[in-house]
C-alpha cells in the first residue's frame, strides 16, 4: 500500500516528510484547522496515516521513520485533540432512512470502516484475556479493515477507523473499545444487545459506544444528503501542489 493523495497543507506536509529521509526537525506542526474536527478532511487523514503507519505501514515510506521522535510527537498531538472532540460528542443525530439507493452507497462506506471479523467473537476474547491482550486483539482486527479506496472516503468515514484506532491502542482505553465494538456489532439494532460482561468503566463503554452510534449516524446523513442530490457520497483525489509546503499552528 501507497501512501494517499493530501488534502490539505497539514497532510501535504505529512506525506512529502515520510516519503524523503528524516530530517533533524521535520517540518511536522498541527495546524488548527477551520472545518469541524469530524468534517476536517486534512486533519481526518494526517491522523489515519499515522496509525496505518503503526499497524501496516507504506510501502513509499523512507526508512528511519518508525522510532522518529518528532513523528510520535506530531501524532500524539493529533490525537489529544482527537480525543477531547470525541469526549464532546452526544447522540444527537438522528440517523438517516435510507433508500435502497443510500443503502447500496453507504456499503461502499462500510467496507472501508468496519472491521470484517465478528465483534462478538473479539469481545469475548477481551472478556476472556482482560486488558492487557486487548491492543494485540486490537491490531488483529484493524488489520481486518481494508485500507483500499481511502482516496475516496470523506473525513467522516475516517473518523470512525481513527476513532477505532485512538480507542484500541491505549490501554487506558480499553473500556472505550468494548463501547465502540459493541456499537459495531448493534447498529440498526438494540443498543448495548451484545454487550458481554467486560470489566470496564462504564463511562468509558458509553463512550465508546457514543462515539461510534453519532459518527454513524452522521455518515446516513451524508449519504442520505449526497443520493437526494444526485452525487456521489464520496471523495475525488485533492489536488495539492507538489512544492514545499509551509505549516503554522
Amino acid at each position: 500500500m501507497r501512501l494517499p493523495a493530501p488534502r490539505g497543507h497539514m497532510s501535504s506536509a505529512l506525506i512529502s516528510a515520510l516519503r524523503a529521509s528524516p530530517l533533524p526537525r521535520p517540518a511536522l506542526l498541527v495546524s488548527g484547522g477551520t472545518r469541524e474536527i469530524f468534517l476536517d478532511d486534512d486533519l481526518q487523514l494526517s491522523l489515519w496515516i499515522c496509525y496505518e503507519l503503526r499497524t501496516r505501514g507504506f510501502d513509499d515510506v523512507a526508512s528511519g521513520w518508525e522510532d522518529n521522535p518528532f513523528l510520535a510527537q506530531f501524532h500524539a498531538a493529533l490525537e489529544t485533540r482527537w480525543e477531547e472532540a470525541l469526549r464532546t460528542l452526544s447522540e444527537a443525530t438522528q440517523p438517516a432512512v435510507m433508500s435502497d439507493e443510500g443503502l447500496a452507497e453507504l456499503r461502499k462506506h462500510h467496507a472501508f470502516w468496519q472491521p470484517r471479523r465478528e465483534m462478538r467473537s473479539v469481545l469475548r476474547d477481551l472478556q476472556a484475556y482482560g486488558e492487557r491482550t486487548h491492543s494485540v486483539l486490537f491490531t488483529v482486527t484493524l488489520r481486518d479493515i481494508d485500507p483500499a479506496g481511502v482516496d475516496e472516503m470523506p473525513a467522516l468515514t475516517l473518523a470512525l477507523v481513527n476513532a477505532l484506532s485512538l480507542f484500541g491502542l491505549h490501554q487506558r482505553l480499553v473500556g472505550c473499545l468494548v463501547g465502540f465494538l459493541t456499537a459495531v456489532d448493534t447498529i440498526g439494532g438494540d443498543p448495548f444487545a451484545q454487550l458481554l460482561p467486560v470489566p470496564c468503566p462504564p463511562e468509558d463503554v458509553r463512550l465508546g459506544f457514543t462515539v461510534c452510534q453519532e459518527l454513524h449516524a452522521r455518515l446516513t446523513q451524508h449519504v442520505h444528503a449526497s443520493v437526494a442530490a444526485a452525487r456521489t457520497s464520496l471523495k475525488g483525489r485533492w489536488l495539492v501542489s507538489q512544492g514545499r509546503v509551509n505549516v503554522g499552528c
